[in-house]
């Protein structure tokens, strides 16, 4: 890293004990991807600025990242800003603002890369806490059911009768179904 920016990047808090890592929020100008500051997560309130002069290259040095928790993008143009923040790298893509997403309960919050899986906050954070059950209960006990198996030659022509008997049009075609399909009701138990 250059002398300059890790001076600037490494002031202290006033208000910060001794033992305390925290630093007043700071402002990097001309970093390059080959500083540290550029590759990998800080999770501190630090700004890194670069100015790139093409669309594509800014996209590529945004995305040129293990890392994806947040990014801002910066324009006078939002319909602009908002294109290339679809195609950043990042659970969140802010344009023209930084943390104000953080504080909205239902948006989603999380990373992407090596900034982690998972979302919080919203449904989709609520979503990842459930773990779903199905419980089925046989409300026809001591019946053999049509889907176990010792299907016999007749199990397709009842079948068959099933799916008339659920999607014929004409009453009479619905009805001659229910007559086909009827015989799996009385099977044995195996």
């Amino acid at each position: 890293m250059r002398g300059s920016v890790r001076a600037r990047a490494r002031r202290r808090r006033s208000d910060a004990r001794a033992w305390s890592n925290l630093f007043a929020p700071t402002v990097l100008a001309d970093v390059d991807h080959g500083m540290r500051v550029m590759r990998e997560e800080t999770l501190a309130q630090c700004c890194r600025l670069r100015l790139s002069p093409t669309m594509p290259r800014r996209l590529r040095l945004a995305n040129d990242s293990d890392y994806g928790l947040a990014a801002s993008v910066w324009t006078r143009d939002r319909s602009r800003g908002e294109l290339l923040a679809r195609q950043i790298n990042a659970g969140t893509v802010m344009v023209n603002d930084t943390v104000s997403c953080f504080s909205i309960s239902e948006a989603p919050h999380g990373g992407v890369k090596s900034s982690g899986l998972g979302r919080t906050h919203g449904r989709w954070g609520l979503e990842e806490m459930v773990r779903v059950k199905y419980v089925d209960s046989d409300l026809v006990p001591r019946r053999k059911k049509i889907w176990w198996f010792g299907y016999g030659g007749g199990l397709a022509g009842e079948m068959d009768g099933f799916l008339n008997l659920l999607y014929a049009r004409p009453l009479r075609e619905k009805l001659k179904a229910g007559v086909r399909s009827a015989g799996a009701l009385w099977r044995k138990k195996l």
